[in-house]
């Protein structure tokens, strides 16, 4: 009897330990598939967007730029060079082959001397980059930061050459106490670095708007809607009697 009895009890034990262990595996299941499930996530994003390319919402095709090349002319100064970084690297996100200003009068140059066709290059020059800065003078300064510039675009459309400049201004406010801080003002410097990057981003969405190819309406589409709307279209019977 108590070897029956220990029995029993061992087989017991076993059985209220085994749902414990069988938790336990199944946490460690749902943590390992909550940990590679970010990873899949990011994998499936990065195939899909390789796959996709550049595509603007509404248009029927990728967006593909006449010229290959963009040459970027900015200002040779302290105040206007920071600009460049931040404006090259999101016309490369695009898909911008961009080169120096100086590549482009050398190619020019080349060309002519070799009486070739020089390679067609859009640019974008930026000029007269300004900063100005208004204060409100209280308990707290609040500071406005202005930032603009004078941007001319010399691209191609439908094979046929465009130019059209315009002026850009970016702006951004700020509180400073100089009781409270030291004599740097350190959020100014932050707020023109993001000044630079604001403004390098409204050129290249004006880049783009000029370089949009195009499209056609859909015939197709509109011819299949053209019966529909006849099938459709109520019928309406006028009945005229004439007046004595």
């Amino acid at each position: 009897m108590a070897y029956q009895q220990q029995n029993m009890q061992s087989a017991r034990k076993n059985s209220l330990g085994t749902p414990a262990k069988g938790k336990s595996l199944g946490k460690t299941l749902a943590t390992s598939l909550l940990a590679v499930l970010p990873m899949m996530t990011v994998v499936t994003a990065a195939t899909g967007l390789t796959g996709c390319g550049f595509h603007l919402r509404g248009l029927d095709a990728p967006l593909n730029f006449e010229v290959e090349k963009t040459a970027v002319v900015i200002e040779d100064n302290r105040r206007s060079f920071p600009l460049k970084l931040p404006l090259t690297r999101r016309l490369e996100t695009l898909g911008v082959d961009v080169v120096d200003g100086m590549t482009m009068i050398e190619n020019a140059a080349n060309s002519k001397a070799n009486n070739t066709d020089a390679e067609k290059t859009a640019l974008i020059k930026v000029d007269n980059l300004r900063f100005r800065r208004y204060e409100l003078v209280g308990v707290l300064t609040e500071i406005r930061l202005v930032l603009s510039a004078d941007v001319t675009y010399d691209t191609y459309q439908n094979g046929q050459p465009v130019t059209l400049t315009n002026p850009i201004q970016v702006e951004r406010s700020y509180q400073y106490n100089e009781a409270s801080v030291s004599t740097d003002d350190q959020q100014g410097d932050q707020i023109r670095d993001w000044l630079y990057d604001s403004l390098a981003r409204r050129i290249t969405d004006q880049y783009v708007a000029i370089s949009l190819p195009k499209v056609a309406p859909n015939t197709s589409k509109a011819r299949q809607t053209a019966p529909m709307l006849e099938h459709s279209a109520p019928s309406t019977t006028v009945v005229t009697t004439p007046t004595s």
